[in-house]
């Protein structure tokens, strides 16, 4: 018998539509959905903790970087420093971006059709002199497949 059990739970883990249900519960949790939306529609689809905090009010800081991290865990997100950062003042040095296989996903699952709608939100959201000086700060680049994958250089409309 335990070798039925243990080829079901093989199974279960080959199986594409279970592994579809899970993104979709990793996905669909309202603050992570909420923190691939602000990723999304941040211009460089790079932004600190501050700034990913500022576009979701209503959770705390604390539950944020909570999903934050089930986020980078699964691998649809990694950090991304950027040590000449660290020694000014005032700005990030670390922060959230969408990995290759992130990418992946979100375009699977049709998050990347709402780019331009992300993006126009995000432009038209009243930022305080923080998260502006966030928001312009310099930061790493992307690799290049997921700035196609996010279509990061096309304009907004």
């Amino acid at each position: 018998m335990t070798d039925i059990s243990a080829r079901s739970e093989a199974d279960n883990e080959e199986n594409p539509l279970e592994r579809q249900r899970e993104l979709m519960e990793l996905l669909s949790q309202e603050t992570r959905h909420s923190i691939i939306q602000a990723l999304v529609g941040h211009p460089k689809i790079l932004a600190s903790a501050d700034e990913i905090n500022h576009f979701i009010p209503s959770k705390s800081k604390k539950t944020v970087e909570e999903q934050l991290d089930v986020l980078v865990e699964a691998g649809i997100l990694a950090i991304y420093e950027y040590p000449p950062n660290k020694e000014k003042r005032g700005l990030p040095w670390e922060f959230y971006g969408v990995t290759e296989y992130g990418a992946d996903v979100l375009g699977d699952f049709n998050y990347l059709k709402g780019v331009p709608m992300a993006r126009a939100v995000h432009q038209k959201t009243r930022k305080g002199e923080k998260i502006e000086r966030h928001e312009t700060a310099p930061r790493p680049p992307l690799p290049e497949s997921v700035r196609e994958t996010v279509r990061l250089d096309e304009e907004s409309t």
